[in-house]
This record gives C-alpha cells, sequence and structure tokens, in this order.
C-alpha cells in the first residue's frame, strides 16, 4: 500500500511533459507579432516614401501656382509628380483611387497649399489573420514666402519698345506690375522686400535732385549760349510802370549767362518755371501778337549723366564720392531737321518759318539740350508698392539701345559702396540699403529686359558715350562701338556676379523680347544672367508677362511648413 501511494504522489508531481503545450502558445504569439513587426515596418516605410513624395509634390505645385491659379489645374500638375516620386519605392502601394487618395486645397491668398494623400498596400503575414491590406497616409502644408531681397528692375524704355501699337511697352509694364503684385503677397509693404526701377535707353536719368553728383553742373548753370532778343529795334515789347528795360543778348553765341541775359530764345539750364512768360512781342508780317509762354522754353538739366568713359568707371560700381559724372547735354545742331534747339539767329524778319512746329516751338524732347534723357529717373529700393506701381505706370519710350549703361546703374543701386546715404534717399538711409553682399537671409537681385542690341547711332545723335565721332568708345566706326558696347555690359554683369575674390553674388535674371534681338544679343544676355535658366526670351509682347510670372516665381522661396 505504502509503495502505490508514493507512486501515485510521484505520477502526480512529474512536469516532465508540461512545457510543450507551453512552447507552441507562445510560438503561435511570436510567429503573429513578427507578422505585425513585418507588416507595420512596411507601412512605415510605405507613409514616409508617401511623405517625401507628397512635399515634392507641394514643393512643384508651389513653384507654379502663379502660373496656373485654377485648383484643378494645379492638383493635376501636384500629382504627376506625386506619381513619380511614389511609384516603384514603396513595397507595392498604391495611391487610393477614390476621393481620398490624393486632395489638394489651395488658400484663398494662393500663399498657402494643402496636400494629403492615402495609399493601400498589401499585408504580407497579417493575412493570416483576416487583415489583406493596411492604409498608410501623409498631409504637408507649403507655404510660398519671399526670402529677403533687393531687386533692380533694369527696363528698356527705347523707342523700339513703342513700335505699332506699342505693345511691348504695354506689356512690359503690366509684367513688372504683376511681378511687384506677386512679390508683395503680404501687403502694401515689406520689411524684408525692396525693389528699385532703372529705366534705361542711350542714357538714364539719374534724377535732377542729384546735382551735386556732377562734376560740371556749375559751369553748365552759370554759362551757356544766349540766344534771342538782339537789340531794341527789332523787337516790340511793353513795360510795366516803373519796369526797367529788358536785358538783350549782346551776341547770338556761346559763354553769357543766361541768369544775367535771362530774356532769351532758350532760357536754358536756369531752374525757372516753365514756360517763361517774356513781355516782348516779335513784329512780323504774318504775326505782330504778344509772344505766346512757349516761346522761351527753360531747358533746365533733366537729370542724365554722360558716363565715365575716360577713367573706365562707367563699368564700376563707384560712387560720386569716388568720380563724379559729367552733365548729359545734347548739342545744338543748325540744321532744321536735327536737334535745333537754340532756334534761329537770323534776323527776326526771316525767323517765321522756324517759329512753330506741330502747334509748339521746341517744346517736345525731338529738340532739347536733355534729347535722348529718359523722362523717368531711376526709382530708388522701396517697399512702397504704390510708389513702385505708379513708377511703372508712368513708364515711357523714346530713344536708342545702351545696355551698359542701365546694366551699370543696376548694380550701383545695389550697391554696398552706395550705403550710408550714397543715394540720398532718406527710406534707403533709414533702413541702411543697400546692404552688404553677405548679408544673411538676404538676396540680391537684377532683373534686365530689352527688345533690342546694342545700338549705337551713327549720326550726330547724342547718347551717355557722347556722339559716335566723339569716339568716347575708342571708335569712330558704328559697327566696332557697338561690339564694344557688348563688351562693356558682359564686363558689368561678370562683375555683378562676381567671383572667388569678389563673391558678391548678385542674381541676374535677363529677359530679350521680340524678333529683334539677334542671335548675338541673345547669347550675350545668356552669358550675362546667374545660369542658364536664369535667361529668358519673350518672342511676342504678350509672352512677355509669362517671363515676368516665371522669374517671380523663381524668386519664390518655398518651404514646408508644416
Amino acid at each position: 500500500m505504502k509503495k502505490l501511494r508514493n507512486g501515485i504522489k510521484k505520477l502526480w508531481s512529474c512536469d516532465s511533459g508540461a512545457v510543450a503545450p507551453l512552447v507552441g502558445v507562445c510560438a503561435i504569439m511570436l510567429v503573429g507579432a513578427v507578422a505585425v513587426a513585418v507588416d507595420v515596418g512596411r507601412g512605415q516605410v510605405a507613409q514616409s516614401k508617401l511623405q517625401a513624395a507628397l512635399d515634392s509634390a507641394g514643393l512643384a505645385a508651389g513653384a507654379v501656382v502663379s502660373q496656373s491659379v485654377d485648383e484643378d489645374a494645379l492638383k493635376a500638375e501636384a500629382r504627376k509628380y506625386l506619381d513619380a516620386n511614389f511609384a516603384g519605392f514603396t513595397v507595392d502601394a498604391t495611391i487610393d483611387a477614390d476621393a481620398d487618395g490624393f486632395v489638394l486645397d489651395m488658400a484663398d491668398n494662393e500663399k498657402t497649399i494643402t496636400l494629403s494623400a492615402r495609399a493601400t498596400l498589401p499585408t504580407t503575414f497579417m493575412r493570416i489573420f483576416g487583415q489583406d491590406t493596411m492604409h498608410v497616409a501623409a498631409r504637408t502644408e507649403i507655404t510660398r514666402e519671399m526670402t529677403g531681397l533687393e531687386v533692380v528692375l533694369v527696363l528698356d524704355v527705347t523707342g523700339s519698345m513703342c513700335d505699332g501699337a506699342c505693345e511691348k511697352r504695354d506689356t512690359m509694364k503690366q509684367g513688372a506690375l504683376n511681378l511687384v503684385d506677386k512679390m508683395f503677397t503680404d501687403g502694401a509693404d515689406s520689411n524684408d522686400l525692396w525693389i528699385g526701377i532703372v529705366p534705361f535707353s542711350q542714357s538714364v536719368n539719374i534724377g535732377t535732385g542729384h546735382s551735386a553728383w556732377l562734376s560740371d553742373y556749375t559751369g553748365r548753370m552759370a554759362y551757356d549760349n544766349c540766344v534771342g532778343i538782339s537789340n531794341h529795334t527789332n523787337w516790340t515789347h511793353t513795360h510795366a510802370t516803373g519796369e526797367s528795360l529788358p536785358n538783350y543778348c549782346p551776341t547770338n553765341g556761346p559763354n553769357v549767362s543766361t541768369r544775367t541775359k535771362a530774356n532769351t530764345l532758350v532760357n536754358d539750364w536756369m531752374a525757372a518755371p516753365d514756360p517763361v512768360a517774356p513781355k516782348v512781342k516779335f513784329r512780323t508780317a504774318a504775326w505782330n501778337g504778344p509772344m505766346a509762354p512757349w516761346y522761351f522754353r527753360p531747358h533746365a538739366w533733366s537729370g542724365c549723366v554722360e558716363e565715365r568713359h575716360v577713367s573706365g568707371r562707367d563699368v564700376t560700381d563707384d560712387p560720386p564720392s569716388v568720380e563724379k559724372w559729367k552733365t548729359y547735354f545734347a548739342p545744338d545742331t543748325d540744321d532744321s531737321g536735327g536737334n535745333n534747339w537754340r532756334g534761329p539767329s537770323t534776323s527776326p524778319s526771316s525767323q517765321s518759318a522756324l517759329l512753330k512746329e506741330s502747334g509748339s516751338y521746341r517744346v517736345t524732347a525731338s529738340r532739347s539740350a536733355n534729347k535722348g534723357c529718359p523722362p523717368s529717373p531711376i526709382t530708388p529700393l522701396t517697399n512702397d508698392k504704390a510708389k513702385l506701381d505708379a513708377a511703372i505706370t508712368a513708364l515711357d519710350v523714346d530713344g536708342y539701345t545702351l545696355l551698359p549703361v542701365g546694366a551699370a546703374w543696376g548694380w550701383r543701386l545695389l550697391s554696398p559702396a552706395w550705403a550710408d546715404g550714397g543715394w540720398g534717399d532718406a527710406t534707403m538711409t533709414a533702413n541702411d540699403l543697400p546692404l552688404p553682399y553677405d548679408e544673411p537671409l538676404m538676396d540680391k537681385v537684377v532683373i534686365f529686359l530689352t527688345d533690342g542690341n546694342n545700338d549705337m547711332p551713327g549720326d550726330s545723335t547724342y547718347t551717355a558715350y557722347g556722339r559716335l565721332n566723339d569716339e568716347f568708345l575708342g571708335t569712330d566706326d558704328e559697327a566696332d562701338a557697338e561690339d564694344e558696347l557688348d563688351a562693356r555690359f558682359l564686363e558689368i554683369c561678370n562683375a555683378m556676379k562676381g567671383d572667388e575674390d569678389n563673391p558678391r553674388g548678385i542674381k541676374i535674371y535677363t529677359i530679350s523680347v521680340g524678333s529683334a534681338v539677334n542671335a548675338a544679343t541673345k547669347q550675350l544676355l545668356e552669358s550675362c544672367a546667374s545660369t542658364g535658366p536664369y535667361y529668358f526670351h519673350a518672342p511676342t509682347p504678350e509672352d512677355v508677362i509669362t517671363k515676368f510670372d516665371e522669374v517671380a516665381d523663381a524668386l519664390s522661396k518655398l518651404r514646408v511648413s508644416k
């Protein structure tokens, strides 16, 4: 009996076979966990790839949002990038075909784009448990914002911009207005966005407020041609009570001060109101009335300068503290069809044929000591959108094309050599503009537009490089002079971009307009641009607006904000 009890006790306490069921249960749980882990890992890979592809699609959409403002078109553009970046790298995952598969929402201000996507991938081990597929999702928000920028629009205002119906001029203005609108996306001004405008033709107008930059302004103001009333007997006149006799030109020649001989035919360079009303009558058989106020047209300096060709500083950014400029002064010509702005110097009886032209006397830009000087001056860097819009709207065109003149003044408007009040503009001075080249988070940009090739007129036309026969470009041959202008233009472009010794880093975008721009000039503009893609050609005037849009997009800094 005792042996039986001991045997039963041993049997009861034996556990040598109990581990097998436990191991079996644990093995099942372990396999399940590995299966879940494998599929979850595959899902995480797919989700990561989907997020990266969605971010890329958002950035691509943001880059063209101003060209494709229609949300459906924008969504289609983004979907192309999403598919291209997601397919083939996502362990057989596919973007869902339903409405939740890809969603794009664009904010009303076109500045923020929100994208979401959902993809499905087959499971590997989880299907053992009845789960054949799994879903992954991603969401991103793209915010279009501008970097800190100093931008100068160097715009061609030559006569060819108004061929025909002036379409090139008008689309240039509209494109520039659109660019300003896109860049000021946050309102009427910005603390880190500054834009200036340099209209150019055969010269550049620096503004009449900068006469202190001129080396010969005082002399021009004091001495000039006195042409007009030569003696008392040839003119009838009226006098107010107590008025002394007017001053007459003792000779019809130069070096007679218009300040002391105020009654002159031209009254040039005097800072007098326009028009000056004389108190004399011109006695002819055909007309003996009071001389109209337009007869005495003051030729006050309009703001243009000669380039500093003697010292070679025409291709530098040196400010006036280093060297000043000579006054732009288009000489008088004797021929009636040229720039005869002084008027006739013969006796009054033989002058009547030249008295009036198209209802006025020497009042148009076609006859002036300022002929060829663009009427619109440089607009210094500003963050006042209304001021920029007004300056662009007021642009008009006339004259020949001298590309280096525009490029040089575009550089000077961005050059730190002109800081500390160099431009004499209150806004620029208050904001320490232009900033240094290496200022963090601030880029300097030139956008240069032209519809023509360098064109040094071969006649007596006066430019910022004088007349062709003055040989200020080292030659009196028209073709050679234009080759020299090409070389100087490219020299200025390269200087703006800089090199290892002078890493200025100004980004240059160039735009050519129309069919008149020849192959050599297109190559010149492409070489001027910072890289090949920064050069744009607009075959038709309508294309100008599109090219400005593309440049505006290129200036947009896009970031993944959330």
